[in-house]
């Protein structure tokens, strides 16, 4: 376990841990007067934001964007990471399995002369970290959507089912985020009633990125329904090309199956003059049905 002493002023105490062990749980409850139950949340892979009220003050758990996820990640354990901030009077405990980039930032700024002056904008500069690490995430999936409409309506190709079902995924999980995380803020209300500018600024931040994400699945949603259709029309376009050809053939089949019928008597049978009348009246039945089909303008919506 890694404990920092990031701020000890008059009235203002940060501490931030990182990679507790259960072994820690003992030396977290007696040193930080942290709930044991609570503590353990924070060791839960699983957990997702939240936010409880306890005796001596408040306890809220966030999960932040992971920089360093893979890029076919599509779960929320490998898409975020979990920051848990204990509340108290003057003090601030926040808890985290990994380093986070944003927590090393907030801390060297707040040490500076103009930094955090108490504890509620200490934990504004958190929380907004916290909710603008998705913005990067979201303009990812800006682009991937850019090249799933150049792929549909430039490219013609057939999209990639995995690709198609990371993407959905991926813009599932954030929002899905952002919306546990603004539902967390919102029962964390109460907090902020000396500062409710603070509370406004970031449930204004979470509304802009999720209205951001919506428009990414709506738009994306409607790219979809295109390509369904796109393909939908390919497949009546070749059944089309099959019909023009099944039909020019059918007649010439029935003549061939005709004269194949093991009968003594047909028609022009031992005639000589019978074969070439009968390769001129296929040939008249291939160039007909040509000249019908190109009059109704089959040929051409082919080619189309």
């Amino acid at each position: 376990m890694i404990t920092d002493h990031l701020i000890h002023i008059d009235k203002l105490s940060w501490v931030d841990v990182q990679e507790p062990h259960y072994e820690d749980f003992e030396r977290l409850n007696s040193e930080l007067n942290l709930p044991y139950l609570l503590v353990q949340d924070c060791l839960r892979p699983e957990h997702l934001p939240k936010y409880e009220c306890t005796d001596d003050g408040h306890f809220l758990m966030l999960r932040s964007f992971d920089e360093d996820s893979k890029r076919d990640a599509i779960s929320v354990q490998d898409l975020t990471r979990k920051i848990a901030l204990f509340i108290t009077e003057g003090r601030l405990v926040t808890i985290h399995r990994v380093s986070l980039n944003y927590i090393d930032k907030i801390s060297e700024k707040a040490r500076r002369p103009d930094g955090a002056k108490n504890l509620h904008s200490l934990i504004h500069q958190i929380v907004l970290a916290v909710i603008r690490s998705y913005e990067a995430p979201i303009n990812d999936l800006q682009d991937l959507y850019d090249d799933f409409e150049d792929d549909v309506l430039s490219k013609s190709e057939n999209l990639s089912t995995s690709r198609i079902y990371h993407f959905r995924r991926r813009i599932f999980v954030l929002k899905r985020m952002l919306k546990q995380t603004n539902d967390s803020l919102y029962r964390f209300r109460d907090y902020w009633e000396e500062y409710p500018s603070m509370l406004q600024d970031l449930r204004e931040n979470i509304d802009q990125l999720y209205f951001y994400l919506d428009e990414i699945s709506s738009n994306f949603e409607h790219l979809f329904e295109l390509y369904i259709s796109l393909t939908s029309q390919k497949a009546n376009e070749v059944m089309k090309v099959l019909t023009v050809f099944s039909t020019i053939l059918l007649p010439l089949n029935f003549v061939a199956s005709f004269y194949g019928m093991n009968f003594e008597y047909l028609p022009g049978l031992h005639s000589p003059v019978a074969f070439y009348f009968l390769i001129g009246f296929m040939a008249l039945l291939v160039f007909g049905a040509i000249w019908y089909f190109r009059k109704r303008g089959w040929f051409q919506t082919i080619r189309d």
